[in-house]
């Protein structure tokens, strides 16, 4: 295995669990970007880190 593989392998890793925190701050539960920004900015923050964490793999498995 590649070091850029495992690299890509990591960043989507990485995106899914930013995905998964997104869906938990929408849900309700209480995080540490809730004190800066309503829920549904703070959701849309860790959506954009998920899609830039996916990009990184696709730009490192390509």
């Amino acid at each position: 295995m590649d070091l850029r593989d495992l690299f890509g392998y990591l960043f989507i890793l990485a995106g899914l669990l930013q995905l998964l925190t997104a869906y938990l701050i929408f849900a309700g539960q209480r995080h540490y970007v809730l004190r800066f920004a309503n829920r549904k900015v703070g959701s849309i923050i860790y959506v954009i880190f998920a899609f830039v964490l996916f990009y990184l793999a696709y730009y490192f498995l390509v």
